[in-house]
């Protein structure tokens, strides 16, 4: 009897010790939660704020740019651009189809107002025709060069170097500019700098003079990255 009197007694410690050691069902219901959420589960306001955090990050994916075609020439094309950045519109000029071999013109720079431009081109002309040179002379009416004088487009880079030698040996200041061309639409791409899309007023106020012009609209980051916008 005394054996068996210590034998319990030392199983009774024994459970004891166990009972107070052992986890409670709360700390075992925690403990699996919470590896569970490391193996990929999140709470919902830890959801909520991811996605608002990828919704700032991906602003710019819901931007919308709008294409616009019906320009007969790069000219009409980079007097548009032109309209458009005036008013901060972001622009890129695009030529879709093959490129072709670029055309160069040769041109005196824009003056401030119409009538001395054409005091330019008189003058320009009157010294071309004394030298005897075979040059054209115009007045540039329209897009970034208005008021400038052209003096002639060109398909190859030397003949417009030829010509703006023998202008500038007249005293005057020729430029040239390099044409770009294919043979496929050209398009403008426009993007409103304070919106996710143009606005309508914007988009009337510039195709107010061009009836021909129409457009369609998608997201900028199908068409082309803020970064190519100037």
């Amino acid at each position: 009897m005394k054996y068996i009197a210590i034998l319990l007694l030392f199983a009774n410690i024994g459970y004891f010790i166990w009972a107070l050691t052992r986890p409670t069902e709360a700390e075992l219901v925690e403990s699996e939660s919470r590896e569970l959420l490391n193996n990929g589960l999140m709470l919902i306001r830890e959801f909520e704020a991811q996605t608002e955090a990828l919704a700032l990050e991906n602003a710019e994916d819901r931007t919308l740019c709008s294409i616009v075609v019906g320009f007969a020439t790069v000219d009409d094309a980079n007097g548009f651009i032109l309209a458009a950045r005036q008013r901060e519109l972001g622009t890129l000029l695009n030529l879709t189809g093959d490129p072709l071999p670029s055309q160069y013109r040769v041109y005196l720079a824009p003056e401030a107002n119409r009538i001395l431009a054409t005091r330019e081109l008189d003058a320009v002309s009157s010294a071309i025709l004394d030298a005897e040179l075979a040059v054209e002379t115009y007045l540039i009416t329209r897009g970034p060069l208005a008021e400038g004088i052209g003096l002639g487009v060109f398909a190859e880079a030397a003949e417009a170097e030829t010509i703006q030698t023998q202008v500038s040996g007249l005293g005057f200041a020729p430029e040239i500019e390099e044409i770009p061309r294919s043979d496929g639409e050209i398009q403008v791409v426009l993007r409103s700098s304070n919106s996710e899309q143009l606005e309508m007023a914007e988009w009337l106020e510039l195709s107010d003079d061009r009836p021909d012009l129409t457009r369609t609209e998608n997201l900028c980051e199908t068409i082309a990255q803020a970064s190519q916008f100037p």
